[in-house]
């Protein structure tokens, strides 16, 4: 009998754990950190020591979790779903959403002096690949969803006598058209793909509610573009900042900046490694060599030889010095204005968007926040689970739970 345990997530936002047991099987989906009860204890200058202190405050799972595991899924490579890989004590397999993309990143934090070099994990661990569209070993599949982190999937357990769904994080609208999204993830999002193959009865559904309590506008992917589009024809440049992985959301500024004739440059290596998975890009893409060191298939600039007529695609980290470094060249012009998306809430990642826009305020930048949510919103909620049809539901990744049942009216 299939035996589902949310063991962490039902009541935060992030550090999701999910434990499926049916039989002598085992699966995990996720295992993230708990940035909720990380940002109560550390700051700049307290840092963890060790796994154990993490395990211990909460902010890691608990090692008797991951006993007897067969494989551990991970739905996309947001830390709070991710989570620290060395702190899994057991051999087994990790299936990520996508082994080169890890691989790079896993440098990264590697060599950090931080509490990120604590992600990787240690070497008895067996690292795949997750597989589109298709029952693995352990009668899992992957199903491509959009959300602010490439690729993100939902992930499908088809057990002995019940049909579990996880959808991870995800919205409903992308910022891609429908065939850019197929030939992103060449295949369909898992909305269409249910749609479309209705002998899949899902029995239980575990669905994410990170904007129920929230009182932000719903903001589309396309009317988020527009208003790009609107700033970019009375400001140049136009500084976009994003994260790492929200490919999604760069393609877009891409497509952006092809229609109004503007030069498009990224100042950021994962950014520009990033798009380099992209079968095809709608604009021509120039890499700031002072910030893109890597060898890429683009074309490299200097900061000194950049055209003002443009939009910069910067991360977080890195829109601070990039402002720094815009001035020092006498590139930072009164015409010069910055666009803070919020894909995530402030908890998730630890994401310190008020940081950043006090900086830009103190350098003369005038700055447009917007959040495009990478989440859908509570209003969807009906029409998704119209289209799932599961018999159970239960809510996680969110701290109003009762706000989804009560809309359920379960």
């Amino acid at each position: 009998m299939v035996e589902v345990k949310v063991l962490a997530g039902s009541k935060s936002i992030g550090g999701n754990f999910v434990r499926i047991e049916d039989g002598d099987r085992t699966i995990i989906f996720d295992q993230g950190i708990r940035f909720d009860i990380m940002n109560k204890f550390y700051s700049s200058f307290i840092t963890p020591k060790s796994i154990t202190e993490l395990r211990n405050l909460g902010v890691a799972p608990k090692p008797e979790w991951y006993e007897g595991a067969n494989g551990i899924y991970i739905s996309h490579m947001h830390l709070d779903h991710l989570g620290f890989l060395s702190n899994i004590p057991i051999e087994t397999k990790v299936y990520l959403p996508n082994k080169k993309i890890y691989s790079e990143m896993e440098k990264r934090w590697g060599s950090s002096p931080t509490w990120l070099s604590l992600v990787p994990g240690k070497y008895f661990l067996k690292i795949e690949e997750l597989k589109l569209l298709e029952e693995d070993e352990n009668n899992v599949m992957a199903i491509p969803v959009s959300h602010s982190a490439y690729p993100s999937y939902a992930l499908l357990y088809f057990g002995k006598d019940e049909t579990v769904l996880y959808t991870g994080d995800f919205r409903v609208e992308s910022f891609l058209t429908e065939d850019e999204y197929f030939d992103l993830y060449k295949g369909q999002s898992l909305l269409d793909f249910l749609s479309k193959n209705k002998d899949v009865k899902v029995d239980t559904l575990i669905i994410e509610g990170t904007n129920f309590g929230s009182d932000r506008f719903p903001l589309t992917p396309v009317n988020a573009i527009e208003a790009v589009k609107r700033l970019a024809s009375s400001h140049a440049p136009l500084i976009a900042t994003l994260h790492g992985l929200d490919l999604e959301y760069a393609f877009a500024l891409m497509k952006a900046a092809s229609e109004l004739n503007l030069k498009c440059y990224v100042a950021s290596e994962q950014i520009a490694s990033l798009l380099e998975s992209m079968p095809k890009l709608p604009a021509e893409l120039e890499t700031i060599e002072d910030y893109v060191q890597n060898i890429t298939s683009f074309e490299g600039t200097t900061l000194e030889d950049v055209e003002d007529k443009a939009i910069y695609l910067v991360s977080y980290r890195e829109i601070v010095d990039f402002i720094k470094d815009l001035a020092s060249f006498g590139k930072l012009t009164r015409e010069v204005a910055a666009i803070l998306s919020e894909p995530e809430p402030q908890i998730e990642e630890a994401s310190e968007y008020d940081v950043i826009a006090n900086w830009l305020s103190v350098m003369g930048v005038n700055t447009y926040r917007v959040r495009v949510s990478g989440h859908y919103y509570p209003y969807q909620l009906k029409s998704i689970v119209n289209v799932i049809k599961p018999s159970k539901v239960k809510a996680i990744h969110t701290i109003n739970p009762n706000l989804i049942y009560n809309i359920l009216g379960k």
